[in-house]
């Protein structure tokens, strides 16, 4: 089936399906009573999740959460690992998702298991990771046989079901895959749309799963974009992630204050150089304002001494005229 990064085909009208409709059935299975038990879960059943399962839940759960945190949705609740419950008269005819998305959960205390029939939803997305159970080969077939089927009447929007051993060559059958995706249709048909080693779309979220390694283990992570490349984070990693960037921003502020402060002493520093430049030219000037006074003083007194000495001479030449004027003249 095509990549869910690939362009979108509008389809044109087609009638609808008739899916429960049964024609020429085995005569002994008409009004035969239903033996639900092969649909029954019990606990035992549910419980033991192995290590690397647990890790690929966690990491969905979170980054689905903080996806939502970034989009400011508060009304859905992502949950994991519980009972989901739709036959009042079948109370173990159930599915356990690995993840879920809840539209307008209840207040705390939440139900230890979720019950149709007392007016809680269906999981808007289930996610199901295939068990790899070496002691139960087959136990891969509820997954790809039943639970679509038990999804389906559930009444859940969308079933994502992801298989790692595939994506690590552990699952010998041809039939297993890494990814499927079942959509609900107009019709309210559960149809697998997708079905491949990824990226492939979720309707539901509003993006997309796509496998990645964490060293030789495979994972489902959720990305903003079809090309599988803008993975959301999981509340660790974005913890780390901000508080990374937290730091260098801190360090940043720091830096350009600690080389402010540096140029601004600089800056004093060529004033304070300025100022006393600015003081010793001042001086200087006075120096030569007050060398200036002096020699104009000096001058005064050079110009009041040949003044006066020209008095004197000019005086002593009278004086002299007077002395050698004849006695009869006198």
């Amino acid at each position: 089936m095509a990549s869910g990064s690939a362009a979108r085909i509008q389809p044109g009208p087609r009638p609808p399906r008739h899916l429960s409709v049964v024609r020429d059935p085995d005569p002994l299975e008409i009004d035969a009573p239903v033996d639900w038990s092969s649909w029954h879960l019990t606990d035992e059943e549910d419980m033991g999740q192995g290590g690397e399962q647990s890790e690929i839940n966690s990491e969905l759960g979170s980054s689905i959460g903080v996806l939502l945190g970034e989009r400011g949705v508060t009304n859905t609740y992502v949950g994991t690992d519980q009972f989901f419950g739709w036959m009042k008269s079948e109370p173990r005819v159930r599915v356990s998702p690995d993840v879920y998305l809840l539209d307008d959960p209840p207040p705390p205390p939440l139900p230890a298991m979720w019950k149709t029939w007392k007016g809680h939803k269906p999981p808007r997305l289930a996610l199901e990771i295939v068990s790899g159970d070496d002691k139960k080969r087959a136990r891969w077939k509820k997954d790809y046989e039943d639970n679509p089927e038990k999804y389906s009447r559930l009444g859940s929007n969308e079933l994502v079901v992801f298989d790692p051993d595939v994506a690590v060559g552990l699952a010998p059958e041809p039939e297993r895959v890494i990814l499927q995706v079942y959509r609900r249709q107009a019709d309210n048909s559960f149809v697998r749309v997708y079905s491949g080693s990824g990226p492939a779309e979720s309707r539901e979220l509003g993006a997309y799963f796509v496998l990645t390694f964490v060293g030789a283990a495979a994972r489902l992570r959720v990305s903003r974009d079809a090309a599988g490349t803008d993975i959301v984070p999981t509340t660790k990693e974005k913890s780390i992630a901000d508080t990374a960037a937290r730091l260098r921003a801190e360090a940043q502020t720091k830096e350009a204050d600690a080389k402010a402060k540096k140029a601004d002493a600089k800056a004093k520093r060529a004033d304070a150089k300025a100022k006393r430049a600015d003081a010793k030219a001042k001086e200087a000037d006075a120096k030569a304002k007050e060398a200036d006074a002096k020699a104009k003083e000096a001058e005064a007194a050079r110009e009041l001494e040949r003044s006066a000495r020209e008095q004197a001479e000019s005086e002593l030449a009278r004086l002299r005229a007077e002395l050698d004027r004849p006695k009869s003249r006198r």
